[in-house]
């Protein structure tokens, strides 16, 4: 069975699922991940880990495969942006990935920002990655 392979988009699109409710969403995403080319997809990977908001016992049961490189990246590490980051950038992550993870990071912190009463709708945050 040939390896599962993907871009930005599809990260963002499987990440979408993992966040929804629906449980045949996650599933679908665990499936799709089983096949995957983990090294060469550990960004992609870790921002999916990351953002998905689903706890480690939901990755142990339904994609261990996926779980257990994160584990060994980390170390024992608490999943911090900043500690996730740092694994990122030793893991030589993709440029694509590692701009997707600051995205998402982006989009919590301005969500934390709106919460706390800052006019978040005054400011825009693009982030891209120099060669």
């Amino acid at each position: 069975m040939e390896k599962a392979a993907f871009n930005k988009e599809e990260t963002r699109n499987l990440l979408n699922m993992l966040q929804s409710p629906d449980e045949e969403n996650h599933i679908i995403v665990f499936e799709a991940l089983k096949n995957a080319d983990l090294s060469n997809y550990f960004g992609e990977l870790m921002v999916l880990y990351k953002f998905s908001k689903l706890g480690s016992d939901k990755w142990t049961k339904n994609c261990k495969k996926v779980y257990s490189l994160i584990e060994e990246h980390t170390n024992g590490k608490t999943l911090t942006s900043a500690n996730c980051l740092g694994i990122m950038t030793n893991a030589r992550s993709t440029k694509e990935s590692i701009e997707l993870f600051m995205e998402y990071f982006v989009r919590d912190m301005t969500g934390f920002l709106g919460q706390m009463g800052y006019p978040t709708e005054k400011f825009e945050i693009e982030i891209k990655l120099k060669d």
